[in-house]
């Protein structure tokens, strides 16, 4: 059965305030969009989604150019479907090295391998003590579920090259073994 358009403020009950700060912040400001949020907003449906784009469109970006916007709006959808299909076919490894990263590192991980943004000491320490295994996986899940139609070859070779450069950092001296 086909849906209408959704209330704005029945589809507000059923979402947080920080899910739709982010969705908006992806879809105006190509900001990051949590594997959570996106999850969350698959759970919501289709029709608040166009609701929300719709009413931020009109409401807070009445000069942002329209059919652009709508664009990006069906990208984001897109990949958090595909982000929630994946969680049904997700490996147990992938699971795992999902759970070790928390949002923020991910994030800053994800920026710099298809951004080129640099990535803290901090988050450096704590990929590396995830392990290259868990790095590799993330990347490739990253690239299939969230950016398919990036070159996997580049993001892969960047992966690498974040990688190397987080390896390079020294651990913190709390850490490190006493001599």
């Amino acid at each position: 059965a086909l849906e209408g358009p959704a209330n704005v403020k029945d589809c507000e009950r059923q979402f947080t305030e920080k899910c739709g700060i982010e969705v908006g912040n992806s879809i105006f400001n190509n900001g990051f969009l949590s594997d959570d949020c996106c999850r969350d907003l698959v759970k919501l449906g289709k029709p608040c989604h166009d609701t929300f784009l719709n009413t931020s469109l009109a409401a807070r970006h009445p000069s942002a150019n329209k059919a652009q916007t709508l664009a990006k709006g069906e990208k984001i959808w897109t990949e958090c479907v595909a982000i929630d299909n994946s969680d049904k076919h997700e490996t147990k490894p992938v699971k795992e090295c999902l759970e070790k990263f928390p949002p923020k590192c991910g994030e800053e991980v994800e920026k710099s391998i298809y951004q080129g943004t640099v990535v803290t000491d901090a988050c450096c320490r704590d990929l590396v003590s995830w392990g290259k295994s868990c790095h590799d996986i993330i990347a490739e899940r990253n690239h299939d579920v969230r950016h398919p139609s990036a070159n996997k070859a580049q993001a892969l070779a960047s992966s690498e090259k974040v990688w190397n450069l987080c390896a390079a950092i020294p651990r913190s001296p709390a850490s490190s073994p006493s001599n």
